[in-house]
């Protein structure tokens, strides 16, 4: 009987989930349908993450180093960060884009309270022969925030660069609350996304980004990433972050880990984290607010305060992006939200 009970309660609440998705389908405008149809995912993902997380996949040894060995001996291997102080219980980690800490940066209207510390660490692979190693420890010297894997830096070696940072942060920030990976071209507002992820509301193992719906594999050897049938025969990949920017929390990236060795090591490594999440039963959860691939125009409100996330910025847009963040929203601004931003985005031409 009770048996019964728990399948007509599943069965319930897919129901109403299904309900959700169709609801949101049904909605346009500020991204409000996706996000309604994402949230109803979670009631069909099963939730069979492993109860004690893994390390992840072993690297081949030409490929990557593990953060425990690269922390050991920093002169002879790859750069790695310093020793650093236990992450707070309530830091993120931010694996992004600006050396400025966004969490010092200009604060916005009606901002309180102050965002948490936050660490940003950039993580890169073996430059090419044109760029001199002293360099590289040269910068790591005088910042100390680069973490570096021994294989190519190339776009094919993103799923390593992914793979590193997530090792890396649970053995060295095991304290941090969030990791948010970003590509280094991306702009992130960490005040806005600290006081996002403040939410009680939020489920304990997050996901959150720009989700990609149902991507066909690119089949095309020409074509990068290409994915050959014999690695993934699936003609659709599930519903993923966009790798421009996405947060994981703690229990999440523990979740993404303890998957790992079951799932292929397939690219790009957003497909490769979304294949984890859904083998750990980890739904993702879709923000219009993590602008993906779309193209914002350089405006105090859509940064300042309407997106968490812009990507394609170059170094001279960031630095005049956080000197406009104090402008903010007016009331218009602020009904209009991410329509908005959309609406820009849509008319402006590429730089």
């Amino acid at each position: 009987m009770r048996r019964r009970c728990s399948r007509a309660r599943r069965w319930a609440a897919r129901a109403a989930a299904l309900a959700l998705a169709l609801l949101g389908l049904g909605l346009a405008g500020g991204g409000g349908g996706e996000e309604l149809l994402a949230a109803a995912m979670a009631a069909w993902i099963p939730q069979n993450a492993p109860e004690t997380p893994e390390t992840g996949p072993e690297t081949p040894r030409n490929a990557s180093q593990s953060p425990a060995a690269a922390a050991e001996s920093p002169q002879n291997g790859p750069v790695t960060p310093e020793n650093s102080p236990d992450t707070s219980e309530n830091s993120p980690v931010t694996l992004e884009n600006g050396r400025k800490t966004p969490g010092n940066g200009p604060r916005t209207p009606g901002a309180a309270p102050e965002p948490p510390p936050t660490r940003t660490i950039f993580v890169l692979g073996l430059p090419p022969p044109s760029v001199p190693a002293q360099a590289l420890r040269e910068e790591s010297r005088l910042h100390g925030d680069l973490l570096q894997g021994a294989f190519p830096d190339a776009y094919g070696t993103l799923t390593l660069k992914t793979l590193l940072l997530l090792r890396w942060a649970a053995s060295r920030c095991p304290g941090a609350r969030f990791l948010l990976k970003a590509d280094d071209d991306v702009f992130v507002n960490v005040p806005a996304l600290a006081r996002h992820l403040r939410a009680p509301a939020l489920p304990e193992r997050l996901y959150l980004g720009r989700v990609h719906w149902w991507v066909p594999p690119n089949r095309d050897p020409a074509g990068p990433p290409h994915l050959p049938p014999a690695l993934s025969p699936r003609r659709r990949f599930p519903p993923y972050c966009s790798g421009t920017a996405y947060v994981l929390s703690r229990a999440a990236a523990a979740a993404v880990l303890a998957a790992a060795p079951r799932v292929p090591f397939v690219a790009p490594e957003d497909v490769w984290v979304g294949l984890c999440a859904r083998r750990a039963g980890v739904a993702p959860r879709h923000s219009a607010r993590v602008a993906g691939a779309m193209r914002v125009p350089l405006d105090g409100c859509c940064y300042g305060e309407v997106l968490f996330s812009a990507h394609r910025l170059r170094p001279e847009d960031m630095r005049r992006v956080w000197g406009a963040l104090g402008e903010g929203c007016g009331a218009l601004g602020r009904v209009l939200g991410v329509a908005r931003c959309r609406v820009m985005a849509a008319w402006s031409k590429p730089a």
